[in-house]
């Protein structure tokens, strides 16, 4: 199998906000990148989608130069930052963000949720694409998400999650067969 896990184009937001799950249009200029996007893609039997708009936006791109209809999985939205969302991360409280950023793993925002739970939920919705049977399918989802599936995939412990850069519009290429995942390339 050819999982295809792409990060989703350029936001409009401001810099230094926090933003994770809150619904952010794309940038000016969304719908020719995400035009972009797709005809770099080889072809695909299947594309699944965070239901976020600027995930949506892409995904709808790539359906339609596919002939293909994107299917909404909630599991892969991006982290939820909770109480967070939409804060400037200078005015978050430093003793808060310290203790989150030392074990982002275990502990969640207020009201959000840890990268263990992103983690859960993420693998869940890969058990259930893989299981479609789908030869090779395009995944339009968040950076943390695909920090997740690539963890998942490659078995990478936890602290690894930050090392992965990841870009806007970045496809990255799993392959999949009896004897697990492999990388093909990241942000092609």
């Amino acid at each position: 199998m050819d999982l295809y896990l792409i990060r989703h184009t350029q936001p409009q937001i401001e810099a230094g906000l926090c933003y994770g799950a809150l619904d952010v249009p794309l940038a000016l200029g969304g719908s020719a990148a995400c035009s972009a996007v797709a005809a770099r893609l080889p072809p695909v039997d299947a594309v699944w989608t965070s239901p976020l708009a600027r995930c949506c936006a892409l995904a709808d791109a790539i359906g339609a130069r596919m002939n293909l209809a994107p299917a909404t999985d909630d599991r892969l939205r991006e982290l939820s930052f909770g109480a967070w969302e939409g804060r400037p991360w200078s005015a978050l409280a430093r003793d808060e963000t310290d203790r989150w950023a030392a074990d982002y793993w275990n502990i969640a925002p207020p009201d959000g949720e840890s990268y263990c739970e992103l983690h859960a939920r993420v693998v869940a919705a890969l058990a259930d694409i893989v299981s479609r049977a789908a030869r090779r399918v395009a995944v339009v989802t968040h950076a943390g998400p695909v920090r997740a599936l690539l963890a998942h995939c490659l078995k990478l412990e936890p602290s690894r999650y930050p090392d992965v850069d990841l870009h806007y519009g970045g496809i990255n290429l799993l392959r999949g067969g009896d004897a697990g995942w492999r990388v093909e390339y990241l942000n092609g």
